[in-house]
């Protein structure tokens, strides 16, 4: 569907209208044969005619350039006319160049309709200082559609016309802004090649107008456990009510992200029936959310996206991520189911509203799963989580029944992660993340303190003794599951004698050593040097910082 991209528009004056008609020119030639494009901002004017065919001009020093448009007669069928935007030598704007009686674009002659001076006995025009009841609100545009077409046409009249949507600013054309440029694809209007009214507004377009705007596009990456999420939690939204959470992974595809025909049983007994419906997925029922509350900012994360295939999930929602300055889509897409349920029509343009951001999170560690495309990544804000352990809420918590805290076993193991990086592979990935272990799996269980505690949560009785202490022996097991097997398998796969005493060669016996001994006695796993900066007094700073 073809909708309105932007509007450019300029009110003529009465100095215009006789420059359109060549009335006051000398006849020895000379005088102005241009409109002035003054008062609109160049970058906006540029972005506009930026379909174009652009030229090098041919004043001297002059560095902007010349923009020619091939612009249709809105209204008509038949082929463009060239029109020529040009910049002004020794001032800071364009003139629409060559628009007198013999070249002016054929949407602004008299055959068309457009307005004409008052003649003479001889039929000559006559000059007018104002040419009363003639241009009283006489306004030339051009409309710049999403098909990367242009139409230009006029209007002359006092008010917005008869079907012409208000509250989109249209009414600029006849206040006392006097030119300017309209964007408004956002306004979701479809273009009608129709000069009495272009507007084919749907019914979801008027409430753009108190649309939230910000949205945007946001990958966060770091190394497992820098917290991600939880910067998503404190820094974006916390709020369910308004996201909708997914974690991708290698079997996922785009018909459980965006949605997909299902089957439905409906009625009963006899008049049971299957029918078959189009169930959305996460990403169409975040959609559906935000289009229909423009007042609230909605989010889409998307957890561990690199460990699925992200172009694949995307499909052609791929094309929606391109954002304008106020966050909603560039561009639009035909997609018939994800329109019904979002609005209703299945014509109506898919886009991505100002009011939805899309925040996804990646493990550099991970990137051996899929890789992200260049032409994917640019579609992202990149924003890098700092693995800070001197940040996080447990950095001071005591690992089990140890005298080493969290903050230094994290910052002196990753040290030597880093320091080994020539034997183990992207060692800086490899690093612990700040919060690859919560609070609790660092707390340290006896009987004697937690066992009421243990009891109640896991519904056993406090009689049975043996079942409780089992229950105490896996818990306080889990760092070593967790961390110490993460150092083994992954981080120092290659290289262990870098970080565990040598005299170990399974998995099982470090685990079993780790978990059998008491306090302090349990890094004896490690190796002497290891040990040494775990016991050290050394600032936790100086020693992140070396």
């Amino acid at each position: 569907m073809e909708l309105i991209h932007s509007i450019f528009y300029r009110k003529i004056n009465p100095s215009d209208f006789k420059k359109l008609y060549d009335i006051d020119r000398p006849s020895t030639g000379g005088g102005q044969t241009y409109l002035e494009a003054a008062g609109i901002d160049t970058e906006e004017l540029i972005n506009f005619l930026s379909i174009g065919e652009m030229s090098d001009s041919p004043l001297q020093n002059e560095t902007r350039h010349i923009f020619t448009i091939d612009a249709y007669v809105l209204g008509e069928d038949g082929n463009p006319t060239k029109l020529e935007f040009a910049p002004r030598g020794g001032r800071n704007n364009y003139r629409i160049s060559r628009q007198n009686m013999r070249y002016k674009h054929p949407a602004w002659r008299v055959e068309n309709g457009f307005p004409e001076p008052r003649r003479d006995t001889d039929n000559q025009y006559l000059s007018d200082p104002t040419f009363t009841g003639i241009i009283d609100n006489l306004v030339i545009f051009i409309i710049r559609t999403s098909y990367n077409r242009y139409f230009a046409s006029f209007l002359n009249t006092d008010s917005l016309p008869d079907g012409w949507p208000e509250g989109i600013g249209l009414e600029g054309f006849f206040n006392g802004q006097r030119r300017g440029i309209l964007n408004l694809l956002r306004y979701n209007i479809r273009f009608i090649n129709d000069k009495e009214n272009p507007f084919g507004m749907d019914e979801f377009s008027l409430i753009e107008e108190d649309r939230v705007v910000g949205g945007s596009n946001i990958l966060l990456y770091g190394v497992p456990g820098s917290g991600k999420s939880y910067t998503i939690e404190n820094n974006y939204c916390n709020d369910f009510s308004l996201m909708e959470r997914v974690v991708f992974h290698p079997d996922y595809m785009n018909t459980d992200f965006v949605g997909q025909i299902l089957p439905t049983v409906r009625g009963e007994g006899d008049e049971k029936e299957i029918t078959y419906d189009f169930t959305p997925g996460p990403f169409t029922r975040v959609l559906k959310k935000a289009i229909n509350d423009p007042g609230k900012h909605y989010y889409l994360v998307i957890e561990e996206i690199n460990r699925g295939n992200a172009p694949a999930i995307f499909g052609e929602i791929f094309q929606l991520l391109d954002r304008e300055s106020d966050g909603t889509s560039s561009y639009k897409i035909t997609n018939y189911n994800i329109a019904s349920e979002v609005f209703g029509k299945k014509e109506t343009p898919v886009f991505i509203p100002s009011n939805l951001s899309i925040l996804a999170t990646m493990n550099t560690a991970d990137q051996n799963v899929f890789t992200l495309d260049t032409a994917f990544q640019r579609r992202w804000d990149m924003k890098m989580i700092e693995n800070d352990v001197t940040k996080a809420e447990h950095a001071k918590t005591k690992i089990l029944d140890t005298t080493v805290t969290w903050e230094k076993f994290n910052t002196v193991v990753n040290e030597q992660i880093l320091t080994s990086g020539a034997a183990t592979l992207s060692s800086e990935d490899k690093r612990l993340g700040s919060y690859f272990v919560t609070e609790d799996v660092l707390k340290y269980f006896t009987m004697d303190a937690d066992k009421n505690e243990i009891a109640e949560k896991y519904s056993i009785s406090l009689e049975n003794d043996q079942e409780l202490e089992r229950k105490i022996n896996d818990l306080n097991s889990r760092f070593g599951d967790k961390v110490i097997k993460y150092l083994w398998d992954d981080v120092f796969k290659f290289s262990r004698d870098d970080l565990f005493e040598s005299t170990y060669k399974s998995l099982e016996k470090v685990l079993y050593d780790f978990n059998r001994f008491d306090g302090d006695k349990r890094f004896d796993i490690f190796k002497q040097d290891i040990k040494d900066n775990l016991f050290s007094e050394n600032n936790i700073e100086e020693t992140r910082n070396e």
